[in-house]
């Protein structure tokens, strides 16, 4: 069993590495219909934007308004309440799930907490939608992305590997995944059974702790949805807190609803803060940016980066593109009509999608992102 683990470690790590490096066609989301104005655009099911008709927008919008964003939470917390991730018996803290295909080829990925550590379920094998698939499980300690293509490091972190029977069930995006069967563990070959089921919702979920220390809250984790709905209970529970400390913050599954959640500390006048220690980036350093006063204690990492998927990248878009609307906005709102556009366009010249620039410390004050930016004593 050990080399048909570390053969299809291999073809994870080179699908992962291709997946992120393949170019996509821009063309579907470049296209624009020939119409001079917003009535002849929607005539052509278009989507009217800085004078231009573009033809595909529209398939492609995942804005959340502010008169539905509640709404939308609150069912997506209903249908992840479903899902689960079960080992041996016992049920998992999932914080992460993505599902990717390749052609006839299916990835899973499942990242879970137990006792502060990190695991993550692979899955991958030949899929048919709405049939049962037998796919191949590997169980590593620590989450996928810490590895980038070090097949060594993550040869020695394998824990367990065996077969699961994998289906998708419902329709359009009320599917769900759903995978049972065993592993077995590589250092006493017992084989234990485990199962899960999962969706979209799980996707975008987020894994962020808040803990109210005094007029404070420290905030950890990726964020999602599950960190609106977080922010909405502490500004009803714990109308004391004044400021929001971010310690360590990756980044956001869900950009979304991570618009909203830095809304909610805008309009609430909240401070924002990062310690000499933080750690913050992508969703993270856009939460950041919504406080009313923000504080970087030097020392501080804050990363910024483009945003894209699936072959995108943001900064391959024209500056007039729909698409760039949303976190135009949210920008102005947070760092003014001054620098908050720039300052965007500013993250997608910084590095690439899957890359990471930290800002150095005289650019958190030249932009702004600093209110207050306190030197090392």
């Amino acid at each position: 069993m050990t080399q048909m683990i570390y053969k299809l470690l291999v073809t994870i790590l080179v699908f992962f590495s291709l997946n992120g490096m393949q170019a996509q066609s821009l063309k579907k989301l470049l296209k624009t219909k020939k119409a001079n104005s917003l009535e002849k655009c929607e005539k052509k099911n278009g989507y009217w934007y800085q004078g231009k008709c573009w033809a595909n927008f529209k398939d492609f919008d995942d804005n959340i308004t502010k008169e539905d964003v509640d709404r939308v939470v609150a069912e997506q917390m209903e249908i992840a309440k479903d899902y689960g991730l079960s080992i041996g018996g016992d049920n998992k803290a999932v914080t992460f799930f993505m599902p990717q295909t390749d052609g006839k080829q299916i990835f899973v990925v499942t990242v879970y907490n137990e006792n502060n550590q990190q695991y993550t379920l692979l899955q991958m094998g030949e899929f048919i939608e709405g049939k049962s698939n037998n796919l191949q499980a590997i169980l590593i300690e620590g989450h996928i992305m810490d590895f980038g293509e070090d097949e060594e490091a993550m040869k020695e972190a394998v824990l367990a590997g065996g077969a699961v029977e994998t289906r998708m069930e419902g329709l359009g995006d009320d599917r769900k995944l759903i995978s049972h069967g065993e592993m077995t563990y590589m250092n006493s070959e017992k084989a234990v059974p485990f199962t899960l089921k999962a969706g979209a919702e799980l996707v975008g979920m987020g894994d962020t702790t808040l803990e109210v220390k005094g007029d404070e809250v420290y905030l950890n984790g990726t964020l999602g949805t599950k960190s609106y709905k977080q922010f909405k209970d502490l500004l009803k529970k714990h109308p004391e807190v004044k400021t929001v400390v971010l310690q360590k913050v990756p980044g956001s599954v869900n950009d979304a609803v991570n618009m909203h959640t830095g809304r909610l500390i805008r309009e609430a006048g909240l401070n924002t803060k990062v310690l000499p220690d933080s750690d913050i980036a992508s969703g993270g350093v856009d939460l950041f940016c919504a406080g009313n006063e923000r504080i970087v204690m030097q020392g501080a990492k804050l990363g910024i980066h483009s945003w894209g998927g699936d072959g995108l990248s943001a900064g391959d878009l024209p500056k007039d593109h729909p698409a760039h609307q949303y976190q135009l906005a949210y920008f102005t709102m947070c760092l003014g009509e001054e620098k908050g556009p720039d300052f965007y366009f500013l993250t997608l010249d910084s590095a690439p999608a899957d890359g990471m620039y930290y800002m150095t410390d005289e650019e958190i004050r030249n932009w702004t992102v600093a209110t207050k930016f306190e030197k090392k004593k």
